[in-house]
């Protein structure tokens, strides 16, 4: 079987599970069936011992992204053939790597194939897929989120029970990458590919409808708006683009002359009508598998648009109320300043007015301490000169003592002298008053003395 030969085959298979798909009347999510009971870890059997895995729970919101990964990295390498394969432990694993080192092995496993996730130069895969379940690891091995196949993000107990199986698949993983490192590349013929794609593609099939339908995984897509599986556009593109080359180079091996070795449907018209059949058919599938894939991106990137535009004019609109607020602030602010200005001017013209009375007291009580000071100086003054005329009678009192003891001592001394000394003095005293009031009319009687005199002389 040829590569055109599996695709027809995977056009038809896909065919079957949009019409599966078609047919769920329950809002477009295809219900896994229910996980087998985890008591029942068959690769606890075939896998050397690790320890469990550590336990770091974490929200769909933050767990979603490791396996959105995943499913962007299959996304982009689904149906087309691997890079390459390589020796380890008795199988052959297979190995996707894109142009920016982002890896996916394939490791042939109980009838079907377990999935390794790798980030660019990681030596431990961050995500891990079987039959069952995916598992998402962070920094160290440490496991924070399971799915299962339908993509149904499980609970924290879940995750614990499961922790056992996690540890041993985080060991394998680094146990493949390291052998990939060092084993000698295989090539993936054609032949080898054509025997190996249907299972690959079979069990791929399962994750890429459940990140597909699930609601919430597809709900948390829209909001997240494609960014992990923008990273991986790039290589869908390059892939698709090396896959269209090999379908025009098989064609024209197909249209050159038909050798006697080659099967007998080759040589026959009708089988190779048959097979243009398959051919166009599968054309027409995947052309209409790429329309709904860009009307999905399409229709996603709108609504990305849309919820992008809404944000920017919610942030215009906050931008808006917050430019408002700060108007607001600023006129508050403005006002504030003025009335903190009004109120310092009027209190420095209380402070003037103040410190003017306080000058003008202060100038009254000066003038009246002056005024204080002159009456204390004249009252001192005049007790000054009252003190000094009392000391002036009171000498001239001490005096006329003095004089008068001095006379009491002489009359005593020379009794009758001073005797007529006394009495002349007080006759002279008594004489005082009378000579002055007889002064006129000793004048009169002068006057009359002479007038008589004269009249006498005239007589």
């Amino acid at each position: 079987m040829t590569y055109l030969g599996f695709k027809a085959r995977l056009a038809a298979a896909g065919a079957v599970a949009l019409a599966l798909a078609a047919c769920d009347d329950r809002g477009g999510r295809v219900d896994a069936p229910e996980p087998a009971p985890l008591a029942d870890l068959s690769a606890m059997s075939e896998l050397p011992y690790a320890a469990p895995a550590q336990v770091d729970y974490r929200a769909p919101a933050q767990g979603y992204a490791w396996a959105e990964r995943a499913y962007g990295l299959q996304r982009a390498v689904y149906d087309t053939p691997p890079d390459y394969g390589f020796e380890y432990d008795g199988i052959e694993p297979l190995v996707w790597e894109t142009d920016d080192d982002w890896v996916m092995y394939a490791e042939p496993w109980d009838e079907g194939y377990r999935y390794y996730y790798y980030e660019p130069g990681a030596a431990y895969p961050y995500f891990i897929r079987d039959d069952r379940y995916g598992y998402g690891y962070g920094a160290g091995g440490v496991l924070i989120a399971v799915f299962d196949i339908g993509g149904r993000y499980l609970p924290r107990e879940t995750v614990y029970s499961v922790a056992p199986v996690a540890g041993r698949y985080y060991a394998r993983g680094h146990d493949l990458r390291s052998a990939a490192v060092r084993a000698q590349r295989i090539q993936v013929t054609d032949q080898v590919w054509s025997q190996r794609a249907p299972l690959v593609i079979r069990t791929a099939d399962p994750w890429l409808r459940a990140a597909r339908d699930d609601r919430d995984w597809r709900a948390w897509r829209e909001r997240d708006q494609d960014r992990e599986l923008r990273r991986f556009e790039r290589e869908a593109e390059r892939r698709a683009a090396r896959t269209r080359d090999w379908r025009e180079r098989d064609d024209r091996r197909e249209a050159a002359v038909l050798q006697p070795s080659e099967p007998r449907w080759r040589q026959e018209p009708g089988r190779r009508e048959e097979r243009g059949q398959r051919l166009e058919a599968e054309r027409q599938q995947q052309v209409s598998n790429q329309r709904r894939e860009q009307a999905e991106r399409q229709e996603q990137r709108e609504q990305a648009q849309a919820a992008r535009q809404e944000e920017q004019r919610q942030a215009r609109a906050q931008q808006r109320a917050q430019a408002e607020a700060r108007r607001e602030q600023a006129r508050q602010q403005l006002q504030q300043a003025e009335r903190q200005q009004i109120r310092q001017e009027r209190q420095q013209a209380q402070q003037r007015e103040q410190a003017d009375r306080q000058k003008a007291q202060r100038e009254q009580q000066r003038q009246q301490a002056q005024l204080e000071r002159q009456q204390a100086q004249r009252q001192q003054q005049a007790e000054r000169q009252q003190r000094e005329h009392a000391e002036r009678q009171q000498a001239q009192q001490q005096q006329r003592q003095q004089a008068e003891q001095q006379q009491q001592r002489r009359a005593q001394q020379h009794p009758p002298q001073q005797a007529r000394q006394q009495q002349a003095r007080q006759q002279q005293a008594q004489a005082r008053p009378a000579e002055q009031q007889g002064k006129p009319a000793a004048s009169r009687e002068r006057r009359g003395k002479d007038d008589g005199r004269g009249n006498e002389r005239k007589d």
